[in-house]
């Protein structure tokens, strides 16, 4: 049996990889051989279109009419063949798969709307209208305005007196130096303003309502880049897409989304890499910054939040991603970002800005077309070679010096704005009203600039405010439910736990070697029935299984927050990584038992043996899980190594009331193993086996009953773990 467990080690450690390998290439090849089949039918197109503009101008004549049936033959599903020979490779077409099926569809579908896109850059502007008309966002939108907006906790003011508002179709880019609160207005749009003081509004779509309402058509990127360092690319992008778009949704069309998302962000070349972890090295921090905002495009969004998203990218990837965002914004999606120091390029790629200055405050909220404009007609001017922005921040931090109109100074910019507005101003600011001379000639200034991009909006904005207010159906969305997500959940773990394979092997050698030592040095004693030797079984295999469980939950911990707060179930994830580790349940009391019992002979059999350890080991994984959500993995990790010896000394320690050691799994355990072993004496050694069970207390009949207890331990233990998993923070 040795021989067998160490052949099957073995294989693990060192074919887990390829095995994940072997169908990652099939996929590949699927992909490759339906992108071939796509290229052909878009090239086939193309050969088709100057056929029929040739007819239209009345070249025909320039075709050999004996040939144009067969160049210009087409099969029924819309391909295009240059002659009678590519008819065969149609027949394979049928024949393909669905898998790569789907991909043909996706490129198919995809190649047309690059051409469309060439067509529509060619387009007049009464021909941009129409192809609109045609061609309406399908999304629901969102628009969010806010009026007075203050959040506060205590006597500090976060946010003071914001009033704006974040259209749909449009990229707002939101700015200010540190500390300005730009991470809290973020909060404020999302409604996460649990713990502050909240006065004002937020209106949604013009009504009042909790944005939590919303949050299964709200996706939000955070600044650290949270996604699945087990998993590829494509893997992390798809999970998101099958669990948070519509069940109704066709899996062709989910897959026509990840393939448009993997094409957007250019993430084709690393689309089977692994993102990769602290201690194993993989794709790059601007390619996981990319995933990182893949993983909330892949759902598509009604509103896109993203924290700092092209941190740590260089201009190329910086301007590739924000195309990817202004395609996001052609289909009626509301994008909010906080941006440090873009280039003059980038920030011109941006609708809106959003400027906030120390203390919570608007400097400036509108266009990115005016924002020169009404800062000149404040006397501040951007000087030469000078990046707009970084130059407007120098200025609210003092570090650039300029005159401004009147007495005006850059501290009085937020109030210039409310006035600028018409606003109402706060009351700790009307004491600045006296230092500004101007402000009857800045306010009128201000409110003909305001007057004039209004006007330029209004064109553009008249379609969007009309689709916002016949779309009634936002919370609509109906995602996969419990059972389905659990499904996509036990698929995902059991693929972390195949990559992770050489950490259970080594589990499962160290189980062994814990074995190989107890098995040695515990001798069983007839006159205890072995109970003190039993201690250090129940010791080791608590310890060593216990801290495994620990990494069930608490690596992922940020990802599990990431994954709630969009909606995604609590109980499903709970449920399928406590389903994958049943394997190691099963399997860990074979592999301590397989070496124990070759240095060890106990009197008690192997089945009972087995029953009483995989109670245990189901037990004590229970608690490891519930440790791991309450403390952070050191903390949790010290308290796994601690629990086992405390709990142990106090089940066997005879001075402990009985009352409290009813409460101690080890004395459930160690019952357990004394009454299996106490079962095999016969003869004139039953004597001997009254009085030590006489002496320890315990009933030859109660095998079952610790058994039962030790596993509703578990089951009360996984009860409080999930519990805490949907109500811990």
């Amino acid at each position: 049996m040795q021989v067998v467990l160490i052949v099957i080690l073995l294989l693990v450690y060192n074919c887990s990889d390829q095995f994940i390998a072997v169908r990652a290439k099939i996929l590949s090849k699927s992909r490759k051989k339906a992108a071939k089949i796509a290229q052909e039918s878009a090239t086939a197109r193309k050969r088709w279109k100057l056929a029929k503009e040739l007819v239209l101008r009345h070249e025909v004549e320039m075709y050999d009419s004996s040939a144009a049936p067969e160049e210009l033959a087409t099969s029924s599903d819309g391909i295009l063949h240059a002659d009678k020979g590519n008819g065969k490779r149609s027949k394979n077409c049928r024949k393909l798969n669905v898998r790569t099926e789907r991909f043909r569809r996706a490129y198919s579908q995809i190649d047309k709307e690059r051409a469309l896109q060439l067509d529509k850059d060619k387009l007049t502007l009464s021909g941009i209208v129409s192809r609109a008309a045609e061609n309406r966002p399908q999304r629901p939108m969102l628009e969010v305005a806010f009026k007075g907006l203050t959040l506060s906790i205590g006597k500090k003011k976060l946010l003071q007196c914001v009033t704006g508002k974040l259209s749909p179709g449009r990229i707002t880019a939101i700015m200010g130096p540190s500390g300005a609160g730009k991470t809290t207005f973020l909060n404020a749009v999302l409604g996460k303003t649990s713990g502050y003081k909240k006065d004002g509004l937020v209106l949604v779509n013009g009504k009042s309502g909790s944005m939590q309402s919303y949050k299964k058509i709200i996706g939000f990127v955070p600044q650290d880049d949270i996604v699945h360092g087990n998993l590829t690319v494509e893997e992390n992008l798809w999970f998101s897409g099958r669990c948070r778009l519509s069940k109704s949704m066709s899996k062709a069309d989910k897959v026509l989304i990840l393939e448009r998302v993997i094409g957007s962000l250019g993430l084709q070349e690393i689309r089977n890499s692994l993102v990769g972890t602290v201690e194993k090295r993989g794709i790059s921090g601007g390619q996981r910054k990319r995933v990182n905002v893949g993983i909330e495009m892949v759902m598509e969004p009604s509103l896109l939040i993203l924290d700092e998203p092209t941190t740590g990218l260089d201009s190329a990837s910086s301007q590739q991603l924000l195309r990817a965002l202004r395609h996001e914004a052609s289909q009626g999606v509301n994008v909010c970002a906080v941006i440090h120091q873009p280039s003059y390029t980038l920030f011109n790629m941006f609708d809106d800005f959003v400027l906030l200055a120390r203390g919570g405050l608007i400097a400036y909220h509108g266009p990115i077309s005016e924002v020169e404009n009404y800062f000149s007609g404040l006397g501040i001017k951007v000087p030469d070679r000078e990046n707009p922005p970084d130059y407007y921040i120098d200025i609210l931090e003092g570090i650039a010096k300029t005159k401004m109109r009147g007495h005006a100074t850059p501290k009085h910019l937020p109030l210039l704005w409310i006035l600028h507005n018409g606003y109402e101003v706060p009351e700790d600011m009307r004491k600045d009203l006296e230092e500004i001379n101007m402000m009857h000639e800045l306010y009128t200034v201000g409110s003909i600039t305001r007057e004039l991009s209004s006007v330029e909006q209004t064109e553009s904005k008249d379609s969007v405010h009309q689709n916002v207010s016949q779309r009634n159906d936002l919370l609509n969305r109906k995602t996969p439910g419990v059972l389905a997500q659990y499904r996509y959940y036990l698929g995902r773990v059991a693929k972390q736990r195949l990559r992770e394979a050489t950490q259970q092997a080594v589990d499962y050698l160290i189980l062994c070697i814990a074995g190989i030592c107890i098995g040695t040095i515990t001798k069983v004693n007839d006159d205890t029935l072995g109970a003190a030797s039993y201690g250090y079984t129940i010791i080791a295999v608590s310890l060593l299984c216990q801290l495994a469980a620990l990494r069930s939950f608490s690596p992922e911990r940020l990802q599990y927050w990431r994954e709630r707060e969009s909606g995604m179930s609590s109980v499903a994830y709970f449920l399928a990584r406590d389903t994958v580790d049943h394997f190691n349940t099963v399997v860990k009391p074979i592999v301590f038992l397989s070496t124990f019992y070759f240095f060890n002979n106990p009197r008690s059999t192997l089945r009972d043996n087995y029953l009483v350890l995989l109670a245990l080991v189901y037990c004590v994984t229970g608690i490891g899980y519930t440790l791991a959500i309450w403390f952070e993995l050191g903390l949790a990790q010290l308290c796994s190594a601690l629990l086992p010896v405390v709990l142990v000394l106090v089940g066997t320690d005879p001075k402990f009331p009985q009352f409290i050691k009813q409460f101690c799994y080890p004395k459930w355990t160690l019952e357990a193993f004394i009454i299996a072993g106490a079962k095999e004496y016969s003869g004139v050694w039953l004597i001997t086996r009254c009085g030590a069970l006489l002496k320890g207390g315990y009933n030859i009949n109660y095998f079952a009953l610790c058994i039962g207890i030790m596993m509703l331990n578990g089951v009360l233990f996984r009860f409080v773990a999930l519990l805490s998993l949907l109500k811990l923070r």
